[in-house]
């Protein structure tokens, strides 16, 4: 009886295009194909295939709903470690030494390396399998070390194979020669390995190729190995990650050749990421879709980027699988020009308002932005900022950042402070000219620069508050300031320089989500944006400070 070749089945499907898929995926399906018609050193062993599909039978899952369930694969896992595992050479060694897997998250990575890094140490040598879970850090290594410890002990058939010592799992009866063991960077010791397979994680998060060499190195001389690397897409266009994905691209485009060498790219074709909202462009990416990752998770995703634009990067890359660049504008310029207002500075006279200051450390931009929320005889939220920049070597600083600060000096837009460095008293001046004609509530700075400007104010009787850098102070602003403008529920005076600024701003995220501006990320100068935020963040503050008190009135109550 012939065996079934779920290998070679999903390829078919792939290329007839019964099974929806991006061209990379189509590519790596047609290149299993083509092999197999080839007359050369190597040959798929169905048999080889499916004996790890049969090992995966003994391992259940571990969280979610299919917890305590057995870890069936999907077809395109099918595919991924049956190619890894099936084609061999005439020695019957493993053709594929090297693998690039990328898909998006939430497709079961994490249990397919998991998968992988069992078979290895415990099944495929009866010694010496040194199996290592690497990533930059130990810590990192160690969540999928971890998932590996969970496969060992939701299996009573593993429990008799694997001991944990000492965040590692040994291979029962081989003294200790096959085993599990999370490696980073930073790890104690990089030397005297001899590994039979890696697995790296999130690739993407690799700053430098340092460590893939060295575990690339310590294969030495054995004929039978693997390192795997399985990832979501990232940004960074200038490390290992886009190294080895290009390599592959190029593989699989018949570019180059590289017969030991397997890879897979879940992604999205250029012609359809324009309709990310689509659910037909969600299966093309996302091979689980319906399966591990529901169609119900990917609707709200997409929700929270239509409420919140400055998350589609994120979307794309997370869930879509898309290289995305960082240098993305956070705020679109439609939107920020649909706020654009017709009224002068006159129109906003006796209204009272937050303010907030971005302060140049020696001799850039520095910008004093005034934020007034909606009241009687304002409509809209409104904001004006003036702007700062010694008027020394003014043509060199036009030649760097490439705008016309002489031209925005002219027209009012920018003020020039004599010197080559920041004049804390033009600025002083123009503070406590704008007290006088605005109702200024509270004025808000970065904490980390109680300089001189600071200390001067406070003399003369200004009260200034510390504003924090960090997404504790700045998540809450940066939000509601998105909110407003997408909302078309703040008015600006439609300054060059602040459109300059807001068009430059990019952000960046924490792992809850949160958002702040990042300068080093930034296209250019972003002070305006900045000073707004610090405006708008002591106006939230102060109407957090008036919410009722629920003990202040009635007291604690013990329970």
């Amino acid at each position: 009886m012939s065996l079934f070749d779920h290998t070679t089945d999903y390829a078919k499907s792939v290329v007839s295009g019964k099974q929806p898929a991006c061209r990379f995926v189509k590519l790596a399906c047609q290149r299993h194909l083509d092999d197999l018609e080839r007359d050369w050193d190597y040959h798929f062993d169905v048999e080889a295939a499916n004996k790890f599909f049969r090992f995966c039978k003994y391992l259940k899952h571990y969280k979610g709903e299919k917890r305590g369930e057995v870890f069936d694969l999907e077809p395109w896992q099918m595919f991924v470690y049956g190619s890894i595992y099936g084609w061999l050479d005439k020695s019957g060694h493993w053709r594929f030494k090297t693998a690039y897997i990328e898909v998006p998250r939430k497709n079961g990575k994490t249990t397919m390396s998991g998968a992988g890094a069992c078979y290895d140490s415990a099944i495929a040598a009866k010694s010496g399998s040194e199996v290592y879970c690497v990533a930059t850090k130990e810590a990192q290594a160690k969540l999928l070390f971890n998932d590996c410890l969970a496969y060992v002990n939701q299996s009573e058939e593993l429990k008799a194979i694997y001991s944990c010592v000492l965040n590692s799992l040994f291979v029962n009866g081989t003294a200790r020669t096959s085993f599990i063991k999370p490696l980073g960077s930073d790890s104690h010791r990089l030397d005297g390995l001899n590994p039979l397979s890696v697995y790296a994680d999130e690739l993407h998060a690799w700053t430098k190729r340092s460590l893939w060499d060295v575990m690339e190195d310590a294969f030495g001389a054995r004929k039978q190995y693997h390192m795997i690397a399985i990832t979501t897409a990232g940004y960074d266009r200038h490390g290992i990650c886009w190294e080895e994905r290009n390599h592959l691209v190029r593989i699989l485009e018949k570019q180059i050749e590289a017969d030991n060498k397997f890879g897979i790219i879940y992604t999205v074709d250029e012609d359809k990421q324009g309709d990310w909202d689509d659910p037909e462009v969600w299966a093309m990416a996302n091979p689980n879709l319906g399966v591990g990752k529901e169609l119900e998770y990917m609707r709200q995703q997409v929700e929270k980027v239509k409420q919140v634009p400055s998350k589609l990067n994120t979307f794309l890359n997370k869930q879509l699988n898309i290289w995305t660049d960082v240098e993305q504008a956070w705020i679109a310029t439609d939107d920020w020009n649909s706020c654009a207002s017709q009224m002068t500075e006159r129109d906003l006279l006796g209204k009272y308002c937050y303010g907030g200051m971005d302060l140049a450390r020696v001799n850039d931009l520095s910008a004093c932005a005034y934020y007034f929320p909606a009241q009687e005889g304002l409509e809209n939220n409104t904001v004006l900022v003036d702007f700062f920049i010694p008027n020394a070597n003014l043509r060199e600083r036009i030649d760097r950042d490439r705008v016309p600060y002489d031209l925005w000096s002219e027209s009012d837009a920018l003020t020039l402070t004599e010197g080559n460095t920041t004049d804390w008293d033009f600025i002083k001046h123009s503070i406590m000219k704008r007290n006088g004609q605005f109702d200024i509530r509270e004025f808000g700075y970065d904490r980390h620069f109680a300089g001189e400007l600071v200390s001067s104010l406070e003399k003369d009787g200004r009260e200034m508050k510390g504003f924090g850098m960090g997404f504790l102070s700045m998540a809450s602003p940066t939000a509601e300031f998105e909110r407003q403008v997408i909302g078309r529920e703040i008015r600006h005076l439609n300054s060059p320089i602040l459109n300059w600024n807001v068009a430059n701003t990019i952000v960046v995220s924490d792992p809850a989500g949160n958002l702040k501006p990042d300068k080093a990320r930034s296209i250019d100068r972003i002070d305006g944006t900045v000073a707004v935020l610090i405006a708008l963040g002591m106006h939230l503050n102060q109407k957090a400070d008036k919410k009722p008190k629920p003990y202040k009135d009635r007291g604690l109550r013990m329970l």
